[in-house]
């Protein structure tokens, strides 16, 4: 991860606007309306509360509690709904009220698109630092599939704030809270906040993914390539036109009446234009979990594969491909402990397609659609 010597003290207008930027790097299928929402609402948070001092993930050390903060649902239905602009400060207080001890730091769950400015909210409306750093260094579609879990921090308790003015708190198993809290979410009108993963900064320190607040902000500033200031470096695998896009006939039974992106298996080929002239096979089933090139598997999650497409350098979600275009194949690696055997067996609870030493397909868990 980029780690900046010279990091901004604080989160101020202008820097918000370069990691509104940058946080769509990591979001393919962000939804632009929800994302404009968002960055509306972090502009009325920092004009109301101030910038938001930005911390190290190990500035808070073993006295200190961080909380998590991420955006449950669907972005399509917080652009239809809009926030009444008090739903993070009331999970937070929740949580802490809960807790029966006051936080002293937030961290995003990741920092891609409305998370990052969500993230951003939450800290500037509760008078809190934000940690540079998050639970994913990517997007995962579970709320228990992070760093932190695999560290062994509980997601739970889990306060839920929702748009009708709802707080729930759900203290439940691992295993039981995405079950519980998703219907939740859906009778709340589609989207809420939540605050979960409590937890001391010295564990923080050792579980966050960290940098990640300062990568969004310099892929935000980058003229052109969003990839160039990272480290460490993304691979790329090639260059070329997509020439087709295809889908199953109908959707599969596991997918109706999700609102997974897409919400059915698609697969993208790009021939390339440059090099090897090989032919890729992009497969994708909410996001892009593995590449063949010539048939032999080149790429696969828990890395992140993104498709840039070469007119603007921008991530170009699966729904939106089409014939004709001409993208660039990027591969981000993933954060280290992902790549651990605990890690690659929860990266694989949420469907994602894995790939053994040997390069053979691992065991998927169930498909399950995004937060």
């Amino acid at each position: 991860m980029t780690q900046e010597r010279d990091l901004p003290v604080v989160l101020d207008l202008a820097r918000l606007e370069e990691l509104a930027k940058g946080a769509l790097v990591l979001a393919a299928g962000a939804e632009q309306s929800s994302h404009r929402a968002s960055l509306e609402w972090a502009r009325a948070a920092i004009g109301e509360h101030g910038p938001v001092p930005l911390l190290d993930t190990a500035a808070l050390g073993a006295e200190r509690l961080c909380v998590t903060v991420s955006l449950l649902g669907s972005s399509a239905a917080l652009a239809e709904h809009l926030p009444t602009g008090e739903e993070p400060r009331r999970a937070v207080q929740a949580l802490e009220r809960h807790l029966g001890r006051a936080a002293d730091a937030v961290v995003a769950l990741n920092t891609a698109a409305e998370n990052a400015l969500l993230s951003v909210v939450t800290a500037a409306s509760c008078g809190l630092p934000l940690v540079d750093g998050d639970g994913c260094g990517r997007v995962l579609p579970l709320l228990e599939q992070t760093t932190f879990t695999i560290a062994g921090i509980d997601v739970a308790p889990v306060a839920l704030a929702t748009p009708a003015g709802d707080v729930v708190v759900v203290e439940a198993a691992v295993s039981r809270v995405e079950e519980l809290v998703r219907p939740l979410v859906l009778a709340a009108g589609g989207w809420a906040v939540a605050a979960c993963y409590p937890m001391d900064g010295e564990r923080l320190a050792t579980a966050a993914v960290p940098g990640t607040v300062s990568r969004a902000l310099a892929a935000g500033r980058a003229q052109g390539d969003p990839f160039a200031p990272w480290q460490p470096r993304p691979r790329r695998l090639g260059t070329g036109r997509i020439t087709a896009v295809e889908h199953p006939a109908s959707p599969g039974p596991d997918t109706v009446g999700r609102a997974g992106l897409p919400s059915r298996p698609t697969s993208v080929v790009v021939s390339e234009t440059e090099g090897l002239h090989r032919r890729f096979r992009l497969e994708a089933h909410n996001e892009v979990l593995l590449v063949l090139a010539d048939g032999a598997p080149v790429a696969a999650a828990p890395d992140q594969i993104l498709m840039l497409s070469v007119a603007d350098q921008r991530v170009l979600d699966v729904e939106r491909a089409v014939a004709g275009i001409e993208v660039e194949i990027v591969v981000i690696p993933a954060a280290p402990a992902w790549h651990s055997q605990q890690g690659r067996r929860l990266a694989a609870a949420g469907g994602l397609v894995l790939l053994g030493p040997g390069g053979d397909e691992e065991s998927r868990g169930p498909e399950e659609a995004p937060w």
